[in-house]
């Protein structure tokens, strides 16, 4: 299964969205390199899902062919809520065309930056068993706190994370006023060591992945150091990469967040 986070960081240089996840799929088995989260040709916006990969994949690669194949969509023409609109029928569609009736045990986190509303814009698509149909669920701003905090998680474990980042905003000082920096991804990420560690959080694992969307509508996937087996490697988008490849994204060192292999465009 998965834990998925999305959220509106801010800093004193910018304003930008981050998806992160962990990189564990479960069968009879742990895979722990596999990604969640997926980009399209339209560079505005990303979408990562939770649950069962049997529903998911087939569903994530039809709307990225989909896409692909319409150039309204793909330039960017039709703003950010009219695609998300796209997006959910697509989905639904879909499930017309299968022979039994299974339930969808799977959720979407879908967000990106609006040019019309200049703004980033988030939504959780979930199946409604009732009306059995995917549907949508704007992620409003964080009510009770000064500041404009955007923040969503869909997966397992979503009580304990939402636990662990308000103990951790109160540390800092921020639960009541100020912005996201990377304390959702520290979330994720003690929980995903403290799960190499013991049986607690069995259902994620693997390196956490990360992407950012930023204001120009562009999307950049941040490779993330993790370590295997008391051996450190690269991964991008939870996948280990070999000693020998090259990597010209960023790429994060998880415990002291610092970035390295930047270039002058980030």
């Amino acid at each position: 299964m998965t834990l998925c986070i999305a959220w509106t960081r801010k800093n004193k240089r910018a304003e930008e969205l981050i998806m992160a996840t962990d990189s564990r799929l479960r069968s009879f088995g742990s895979w722990d390199c596999n990604p969640k989260i997926f980009t399209f040709s339209r560079t505005d916006c990303a979408m990562c899902f939770a649950g069962d990969t049997a529903f998911a994949y087939p569903m994530m690669i039809q709307l990225k062919n989909t896409i692909d194949a319409n150039p309204k969509i793909k330039s960017r023409h039709q703003r950010l809520e009219v695609f998300k609109g796209i997006v959910l029928n697509i989905l639904n569609e879909m499930l017309e065309y299968k022979s039994d009736y299974e339930l969808p045990a799977v959720s979407f986190i879908f967000g990106g930056y609006c040019w019309h509303r200049q703004e980033f814009l988030l939504w959780n698509l979930k199946y409604q068993k009732g009306i059995k149909k995917f549907t949508q669920h704007s992620i409003d701003f964080w009510k009770g706190v000064k500041g404009e905090r955007k923040i969503t998680f869909i997966g397992d474990y979503i009580a304990d994370a939402k636990k662990r980042l308000i103990e951790k905003l109160k540390a800092n000082g921020k639960l009541q006023s100020g912005d996201f920096e990377m304390e959702p991804f520290e979330v994720l990420r003690d929980m995903l060591v403290e799960g190499q560690k013991s049986a607690d959080y069995l259902d994620i694992g693997g390196a956490p992945q990360m992407l950012k969307i930023y204001k120009s509508l562009n999307t950049l996937p941040i490779a993330v150091k993790w370590k295997y087996d008391e051996v450190e490697k690269v991964t991008l988008l939870g996948h280990p990469l070999s000693e020998n490849a090259k990597v010209s994204n960023p790429i994060l060192d998880p415990f002291d967040l610092k970035l390295s292999n930047t270039n002058k465009y980030y």
